[in-house]
């Protein structure tokens, strides 16, 4: 099975699971990406989009379509993220085209004070739902395949990556379907997926 493949089964085991199971968060699951948001995240990166994150967005453009904004007294409008955005442990969203590269902006303007704690050929894809410095980024600099590493508030963890970013999505919806994964629960709320520490 190619990785798109594998990225493909194993999204689409965890679309059905939520579907069947958690149809409020199912909700938050956005409708594909265009070829204008892949293009535009193209633009961004400042190099090709790897196929299997294409792959991804291509079938859901994140999991923030209850997402909405706030406007401060300042008039700056900000993000205010919807607990139904959360489909994975710890507290982690999908981040669609847009988010990505806010996300990816945010990381490389730390890592001008941090040197060495973000790179440009990274790409965050699941990361904190409150937007904090941790979650799972797609490393492009490799010649075969795409590693994806764990990222903690202080810097990544390279001694145990995943493999790519099929085998990080089979994990999830392995979790889902044995109901449980590593050392969180899932749990359905009002319709709503929640992971709970066990």
């Amino acid at each position: 099975m190619s990785e798109i493949e594998e990225v493909r089964a194993a999204w689409g085991r965890i679309v059905r699971w939520i579907t069947a199971n958690a149809p409020s968060t199912a909700e938050a699951l956005r409708g594909p990406a265009t070829d204008e948001d892949i293009a535009s995240l193209h633009d961004a990166l400042g190099f090709e989009v790897p196929d299997v994150l294409e792959a991804l967005l291509r079938t859901n453009n994140g999991s923030g379509a209850k997402d909405t904004t706030q406007t401060l007294p300042n008039g700056r409008m900000v993000p205010v993220n919807h607990v139904d955005s959360v489909i994975f442990p710890f507290g982690k969203v999908l981040l669609g085209c847009e988010e990505i590269v806010e996300t990816r902006a945010q990381m490389l303007d730390i890592a001008q004070d941090a040197e060495g704690y973000w790179e440009p050929h990274l790409i965050p894809v699941i990361w904190d739902f409150e937007r904090a410095y941790y979650g799972y980024a797609m490393d492009t600099s490799g010649s075969s395949g795409f590693r994806v590493l764990h990222y903690a508030e202080v810097s990544p963890n390279e001694t145990d990556p995943t493999a790519s970013l099929g085998e990080l999505l089979t994990s999830f919806a392995d979790g889902m379907d044995r109901g449980n994964w590593d050392v969180q629960r899932p749990q359905v709320e009002n319709g709503a997926l929640r992971w709970r520490e066990e």
